[in-house]
Protein backbone atom coordinates (compact mmCIF):
# COMPACT_ATOMS: atom_id res chain seq x y z
CA UNK A 1 0.00 0.00 0.00
CA UNK A 2 3.06 2.55 0.38
CA UNK A 3 3.85 2.44 -2.96
CA UNK A 4 0.91 3.77 -4.84
CA UNK A 5 0.42 6.60 -1.71
CA UNK A 6 4.36 7.10 -2.72
CA UNK A 7 3.23 7.80 -6.44
CA UNK A 8 -0.09 9.33 -5.12
CA UNK A 9 1.79 12.36 -3.58
CA UNK A 10 4.45 12.54 -6.40
CA UNK A 11 1.53 12.56 -9.15
CA UNK A 12 -0.30 16.01 -6.73
CA UNK A 13 2.71 18.26 -8.15
CA UNK A 14 0.83 17.75 -11.45
CA UNK A 15 -1.14 20.77 -11.67
CA UNK A 16 -4.30 18.97 -13.10
CA UNK A 17 -7.77 17.97 -11.37
CA UNK A 18 -7.58 14.74 -12.35
CA UNK A 19 -4.65 13.86 -10.51
CA UNK A 20 -5.68 15.82 -7.80
CA UNK A 21 -8.58 13.20 -7.80
CA UNK A 22 -6.74 10.17 -8.04
CA UNK A 23 -4.19 10.86 -5.89
CA UNK A 24 -6.84 11.87 -2.84
CA UNK A 25 -9.00 8.30 -3.72
CA UNK A 26 -5.39 6.43 -3.85
CA UNK A 27 -4.02 8.02 -0.65
CA UNK A 28 -7.29 8.05 1.44
CA UNK A 29 -7.87 3.63 0.14
CA UNK A 30 -4.18 3.07 0.96
CA UNK A 31 -4.46 4.64 4.73
CA UNK A 32 -7.97 2.77 5.05
CA UNK A 33 -6.09 -0.37 4.15
CA UNK A 34 -3.04 0.47 5.95
CA UNK A 35 -5.31 0.77 9.05
CA UNK A 36 -7.18 -2.33 8.57
CA UNK A 37 -4.15 -4.40 8.14
CA UNK A 38 -2.10 -3.21 11.37
CA UNK A 39 -3.86 -5.09 13.50
CA UNK A 40 -3.35 -8.10 12.05
CA UNK A 41 0.32 -7.49 10.92
CA UNK A 42 1.00 -6.20 14.73
CA UNK A 43 -0.47 -9.52 16.13
CA UNK A 44 2.20 -11.32 13.88
CA UNK A 45 5.05 -9.49 14.57
CA UNK A 46 4.49 -8.78 18.42
CA UNK A 47 2.42 -11.91 19.29
CA UNK A 48 -0.50 -11.61 21.17
CA UNK A 49 0.39 -10.87 24.42
CA UNK A 50 0.54 -6.84 25.04
CA UNK A 51 -1.50 -6.71 22.13
CA UNK A 52 -2.81 -3.26 23.14
CA UNK A 53 0.11 -1.76 23.83
CA UNK A 54 1.69 -2.63 20.92
CA UNK A 55 -1.53 -1.76 18.75
CA UNK A 56 -1.36 1.45 19.96
CA UNK A 57 2.39 1.87 19.22
CA UNK A 58 1.82 0.64 16.01
CA UNK A 59 -1.25 3.10 15.29
CA UNK A 60 0.49 6.07 16.94
CA UNK A 61 1.43 7.31 13.66
CA UNK A 62 -1.52 8.30 12.68
CA UNK A 63 -2.53 11.62 14.99
CA UNK A 64 1.41 12.05 15.19
CA UNK A 65 1.53 12.12 11.46
CA UNK A 66 -1.52 14.32 10.95
CA UNK A 67 -0.13 16.89 13.50
CA UNK A 68 3.32 16.79 11.86
CA UNK A 69 2.11 17.00 8.12
CA UNK A 70 -0.29 20.04 8.65
CA UNK A 71 2.21 21.97 10.79
CA UNK A 72 4.68 21.64 8.48
CA UNK A 73 2.19 22.19 5.36
CA UNK A 74 0.97 25.34 7.71
CA UNK A 75 4.70 26.65 7.76
CA UNK A 76 5.28 25.99 4.12
CA UNK A 77 2.34 27.57 3.16
CA UNK A 78 2.98 31.21 5.09
CA UNK A 79 6.87 31.04 3.76
CA UNK A 80 5.66 30.33 0.34
CA UNK A 81 3.08 33.35 0.95
CA UNK A 82 5.36 35.68 2.44
CA UNK A 83 8.19 34.93 -0.20
CA UNK A 84 5.52 36.82 -2.54
CA UNK A 85 4.82 39.30 -0.61
CA UNK A 86 1.00 38.05 -0.71
CA UNK A 87 -1.01 37.04 2.60
CA UNK A 88 -1.91 34.52 0.24
CA UNK A 89 -0.59 31.36 -1.58
CA UNK A 90 -2.69 30.03 -4.67
CA UNK A 91 -1.85 27.37 -6.60
CA UNK A 92 -0.21 24.36 -6.34
CA UNK A 93 3.21 26.09 -5.71
CA UNK A 94 2.56 26.45 -2.34
CA UNK A 95 1.91 23.21 -1.33
CA UNK A 96 4.94 21.65 -3.77
CA UNK A 97 7.32 21.38 -1.02
CA UNK A 98 5.08 19.57 1.40
CA UNK A 99 4.13 16.61 -1.50
CA UNK A 100 7.73 16.28 -2.00
CA UNK A 101 8.56 16.06 1.75
CA UNK A 102 5.74 13.23 1.76
CA UNK A 103 6.31 11.70 -1.10
CA UNK A 104 10.03 11.16 -0.21
CA UNK A 105 8.95 10.34 3.40
CA UNK A 106 6.44 7.83 2.20
CA UNK A 107 9.36 6.25 -0.22
CA UNK A 108 11.65 6.22 2.50
CA UNK A 109 8.46 4.07 4.41
CA UNK A 110 8.60 1.51 1.63
CA UNK A 111 11.73 0.75 1.44
CA UNK A 112 11.68 0.18 5.60
CA UNK A 113 8.77 -1.53 5.04
CA UNK A 114 10.78 -4.25 2.30
CA UNK A 115 13.19 -4.54 4.80
CA UNK A 116 11.11 -5.54 7.67
CA UNK A 117 9.33 -7.96 5.47
CA UNK A 118 12.15 -9.85 4.26
CA UNK A 119 13.85 -9.75 7.77
CA UNK A 120 10.61 -11.72 9.40
CA UNK A 121 10.47 -13.43 6.39
CA UNK A 122 14.21 -15.17 6.85
CA UNK A 123 13.00 -15.22 10.84
CA UNK A 124 10.26 -17.62 10.22
CA UNK A 125 11.88 -19.56 7.78
CA UNK A 126 14.32 -20.54 10.25
CA UNK A 127 11.83 -21.29 13.46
Amino acid sequence: MMVPMTASFFLLLNNNSLCLHISTATIGICTGAITSISVSTTAELFGTKNFGVNHNIVVSNIPIGSLLFGNMAALLYRKEALANNNEKCMGIKCYQTSFIIWGTLCFIGTLLAIILHSRYKKSSLIA
